[in-house]
């Protein structure tokens, strides 16, 4: 669309408008006014061989102007800072409110807590209104205006926010935008023989096109949820399920369903939300001959969502649920004449994964492969980074990348899910498999990192070396976690070393699902544990609480400076640079169990002192002869200049 005819096209529709508040509202129409050319040409890409475009243009500013205005009345004017989740300052957690504290109410009383890890960013996974039972973990929507009553209200979420924000706390939530639960007011009304609402879904008379889809469409879960569609009897149709038989996939072809959805993003970021996580966004559109992924239109709604935000509330942050191929998760960010302007954040499921290999293996090898495979992100955009989360470990390596380190891919993953499992000979980890496909022999991995690392089972039998090694294998992931680059995500009860939950087994809503091991419910005894010095909890908090408030001190950790990947000569040492214009921190890990040494040639090209001390322990840089020594799991953060000690 050229600039005249996006003009014209925004003055008819502002003309359409009864009430002339619209044009005096000048922070609004300012905003409207430098991103219509967005909006106007990525809803046409959806929706422009429509009879009705116009009118779905014009739906979607009138939804934008009355979330300006609850905006105003629900948090008042404010002054964006829309970078503000750059700062290597941000370090965030995850967790679920009622694993976590009870409920809402009881969270509101741990933001002291926050503050004495470094929290400042807190991701409250699924709590909107769910059906009881099977609702794969909240993810089946049944109300998005509503907080799950077992959790609190809408009305306490939104003074536990106000509350957070005045303590220096962010909040993050989910937003479930690929499906709906099958109890949803849409799917029932749906159900009930609604036309309009059955036009929100995929809903087909027989099994010709769903039969298409499914021969190109692969399984989500294919042991407890096998197929992609569902029979709903009271209508006669088959439902689009790609997750569960009670989410219905949400039908984006139909433009009242992206104005419905923004609505509710628009109403969670009034609440003064600061990240909304999009759920399972590689789905939003699916096409015929296609794997109903990744597709060109669900970027363009990505896009659009992205744009018609930035009118409203320039500060929310959307972030990119998408555990896809490593080149794949780059397009969530944008591409050609809309990079930096889909999704600003998304999931580091590459870094995540690699550094599960580096355990397993020992070896830096596929990590720096993997990773110097990925093309560089917009300067506006930031990746989350982790090592564990709330969902399972999927093994989303590149073929290639694992070929070019000597591995053949079948194997190399097998191997990964024996280790992680505790089946290969001499792995102390005690992860699950998830998800075995017996057809292609896939599997995917739960287990909290704790279980994973080994200290399970050090502790199972009383092995104190075992266990000391486990705790120093876990800082050493946290350590490049916190360095390498993006928001550090401390998923809860890793800061205290939380073992696998194995309670799940007794609930039948969530036996089936083992992913819940490592979803545990916290003993907030074994939490006030982390002020005994010598306690397995004491030991890994203040560890972690020692590189949160380094990292926050690194203006050279912000997510604007990306790392350089370097070459250790040694296999075993992952070493990395983060530099801005006035500092340079080089970053050493050794990934094994045994003392390792890296070139010391990388000091003199990071411009570090040779005689320089560790960030993290204070001690010299260890040298002997032309190498810097490393421990067992140890690492060190070397800069060019010292820390400014804080008063």
């Amino acid at each position: 669309m050229n600039a005249k005819h996006v003009s014209r096209l925004l003055t008819s529709i502002l003309n359409q408008f009864a009430d002339t508040t619209l044009r005096d509202d000048a922070r609004f129409f300012a905003r409207l006014a430098f991103q219509f050319r967005d909006v106007a040409t990525l809803a046409n890409e959806l929706y422009g061989g429509r009879e009705d475009y116009v009118e779905t243009l014009t739906g979607i500013v009138r939804t934008l102007h009355q979330a300006h205005h609850e905006r105003i009345r629900r948090l008042g004017a404010s002054s964006p800072n829309p970078d503000w989740y750059l700062s290597q300052e941000l370090v965030s957690t995850m967790l679920y409110v009622d694993r976590f504290a009870g409920n809402l109410s009881g969270l509101a009383e741990k933001g002291e807590y926050f503050q004495e890890l470094g929290i400042n960013l807190v991701h409250l996974m699924p709590l909107l209104d769910c059906p009881p039972g099977a609702n794969d973990g909240g993810y089946a929507v049944r109300d998005y205006r509503r907080v799950d009553p077992r959790l609190g209200t809408t009305e306490e979420l939104a003074s536990l926010i106000e509350r957070f924000h005045r303590a220096g706390i962010r909040i993050q939530l989910d937003l479930v935008v690929n499906h709906t639960s099958d109890q949803h007011e849409w799917a029932q009304k749906a159900r009930s023989g609604d036309a309009h609402f059955q036009g929100y879904y995929y809903l087909f008379d027989d099994r010709t096109i769903p039969d298409e889809f499914e021969s190109s469409m692969p399984e989500v879960f294919p042991q407890t949820a096998p197929g992609n569609f569902t029979w709903v009897p009271e209508i006669e149709r088959w439902a689009m399920t790609v997750f569960h038989d009670y989410q219905w996939d949400l039908n984006y072809t139909n433009p009242e369903v992206f104005r419905e959805m923004l609505d509710v993003m628009l109403f969670l970021a009034n609440l003064g939300v600061d990240v909304l996580r999009l759920d399972a966004v590689p789905y939003l559109w699916k096409r015929l001959g296609t794997t109903g992924q990744n597709l060109d239109e669900a970027h363009t709604v990505l896009r659009l969502f992205r744009a018609c935000t930035a009118v409203v509330a320039p500060e929310v942050v959307l972030m990119a649920e998408a555990v896809v191929q490593p080149r794949e998760i780059v397009r969530y960010f944008g591409t050609d004449d809309y990079e930096g302007r889909e999704c600003e954040t998304a999931y580091h499921v590459s870094l995540m994964v690699l550094l599960w290999d580096c355990i397993a293996t020992k070896s830096v090898r596929l990590l720096r492969r993997g990773l110097e495979s990925i093309p560089a992100i917009p300067r506006d955009a930031t990746w989350f980074t982790y090592i564990r989360c709330h969902d399972d470990i999927g093994l989303g390596y590149a073929d290639e990348d694992i070929r070019a380190c000597g591995f053949d891919p079948f194997l190399h993953r097998r191997f990964m899910v024996d280790y992680l499992t505790g089946r290969f000979p001499g792995s102390p980890a005690a992860g699950e498999p998830f998800m075995f496909n017996p057809r292609t022999q896939d599997a995917r991995i739960s287990g909290s990192a704790a279980a994973l690392v080994g200290l399970e089972t050090a502790l199972r039998n009383g092995d104190e070396d075992a266990a000391a090694i486990a705790i120093d294998r876990l800082i050493m992931l946290y350590s490049v976690v916190f360095s390498f680059g993006g928001v550090p995500i401390v998923y809860y009860g890793d800061e205290v070393g939380v073992l696998n939950d194995y309670r799940y087994l007794d609930d039948p809503a969530t036996r089936e699902d083992n992913r819940w091991m490592h979803r545990p419910v916290l003993d907030w005894g074994q939490m006030e544990r982390r002020h005994e010095r010598n306690s397995v909890e004491g030991r890994i908090f203040s560890r972690m609480q020692r590189l949160i408030a380094i990292r926050k001190r690194l203006p050279e950790f912000s997510g604007e400076h990306p790392a350089e990947i370097l070459d250790a000569e040694n296999d075993h040492v992952f070493a990395f640079l983060r530099y801005n214009a006035h500092h340079r921190t080089l970053v050493l890990v050794n990934v094994s169990d045994v003392t390792q040494a890296a070139a010391a040639s990388l000091l003199e090209y990071a411009g570090v002192d040779a005689h320089s001390t560790d960030l993290v322990t204070g001690d010299p840089v260890r040298r002997e002869a032309d190498r810097v020594v490393l421990p067992p799991c140890g690492f060190c953060w070397l800069r060019n200049a010292p820390l400014v000690e804080q008063p």
